[in-house]
């Protein structure tokens, strides 16, 4: 599955600007690219904004830490399941088990 990410939209205010004034660093949270479209984030944040970029193409320190764990945590399960579905004789003699051919045919 892939990840967009969506940039946090700060409530605006006297007290906000003065915070986040020159640091222009914002928060990005991760979604899901489904149809239709979610309507929260993967930590539960409603979003109003277009997704314009993947996850990948955000700044680690940029990300927001829970959906970065629910994105790991997804890509490790998707990969654990792959493994999963390999057949055991495959997986320990590294080659299919041989076809017969029935004698007569």
């Amino acid at each position: 599955m892939r990840y967009l990410a969506v940039e946090e939209m700060a409530r605006p205010g006297f007290w906000t600007s003065l915070r986040h004034r020159g640091s222009g660093a914002s928060t990005w949270h991760a979604v899901t690219e489904s149809a239709p479209r979610p309507i929260k984030t993967l930590c539960g944040l409603p979003y109003t904004s277009e997704a314009l970029r993947t996850w990948d193409q955000i700044p680690v320190a940029a990300r927001c830490s829970q959906c970065e764990r629910m994105v790991a945590g997804a890509s490790s399960a998707r990969s654990a399941t792959f493994i999963a579905h390999v057949p055991a004789a495959e997986a320990v003699q590294g080659q299919p088990k041989e076809r017969r051919i029935p004698k007569g045919a």
